[in-house]
């Protein structure tokens, strides 16, 4: 959200078109945010932290773009941004295959009514589930809201690793340091945490410390990871009081699991290898 509290909307064009200027100004008209962009790496970079929905307006570009599109939506998926589809029935096709129909928070085949395009796009910014127009051919909104992970680790092999485990069923966002974790689960709110124990300058338990120490972090569910298997070491992670511990040695079945368990029942079950 903009400081104002105003949801924060990047569009992604190619160009200046007269549909992209239309978007712009009708969703200023309901009150929010917008910033545009070109649909390149590095211009997406440039514009899109903070960003509350991004929505993408397909055109001739998207055609042997699968990488950009591919790393847009990613980006978007990592920080937990609504990414929201604009264009022709051909060219949205085109962006499922680069993507993955699970990474669209919505999509949006044109001709619509823009009126109609606003409102939707309006509630979904402000995390509302949205009913989907009787001209069911022109909108497909997913309301499933996908749970985020905050992995902290300073082994960056480790990171992706789970990272490619879990990504396909939830939003996963990687930090390498507990200074990283500390503001980014201050600024987003992440479903769980999986925390490296022992990590330089800040470690697993100063992070605790600092998320249990606001309110805003206070509840959110903690998960030490640990390379450690021994009584002492898991006993000296357990007396911090977390919602369990994660032995790095667990299988990636295992892994996977826990974390489904987690959301399924509210409790994580410790695994010992």
């Amino acid at each position: 959200m903009a400081e104002n509290g105003i949801p924060d909307i990047l569009i992604i064009s190619q160009g200046s078109a007269f549909m992209v200027n239309s978007l712009e100004n009708n969703l200023k008209r309901e009150g929010l945010y917008i910033t545009k962009c070109e649909p390149t790496v590095r211009d997406v970079d440039e514009h899109i932290d903070e960003k509350d929905m991004v929505i993408l307006f397909a055109g001739e570009y998207i055609t042997g773009s699968g990488s950009a599109l591919s790393y847009i939506s990613s980006k978007c998926a990592n920080e937990c941004i609504n990414f929201c589809v604009v264009g022709y029935p051909n060219e949205i096709q085109e962006i499922k295959k680069a993507v993955g129909v699970e990474r669209i928070t919505a999509e949006f085949a044109r001709p619509f009514d823009m009126k109609d395009f606003c409102a939707k796009i309006k509630a979904i910014a402000n995390g509302e589930t949205v009913k989907v127009s009787d001209d069911a051919q022109n909108y497909t909104v997913n309301n499933r809201k996908r749970h985020s992970i905050l992995l902290c680790d300073d082994d960056m092999m480790f990171l992706k690793m789970v990272q490619e485990w879990l990504k396909d069923a939830y939003n996963i966002t990687i930090v390498k340091t507990g200074l990283m974790a500390v503001p980014f689960a201050l600024n987003h709110q992440p479903d769980l945490i999986l925390l490296d124990f022992e990590m330089p300058v800040m470690n697993g338990p100063k992070v605790l410390e600092a998320l249990r120490g606001d309110k805003k972090t206070a509840q959110i569910p903690v998960v030490f990871l640990t390379g450690h298997s021994d009584r002492d070491s898991v006993m000296e992670v357990m007396k911090l009081r977390p919602q369990g511990y994660l032995l790095k040695s667990t299988k990636k079945e295992d892994i996977i699991a826990s974390v489904d368990n987690f959301f399924a029942t509210g409790q994580w079950k410790n695994v010992q290898t």
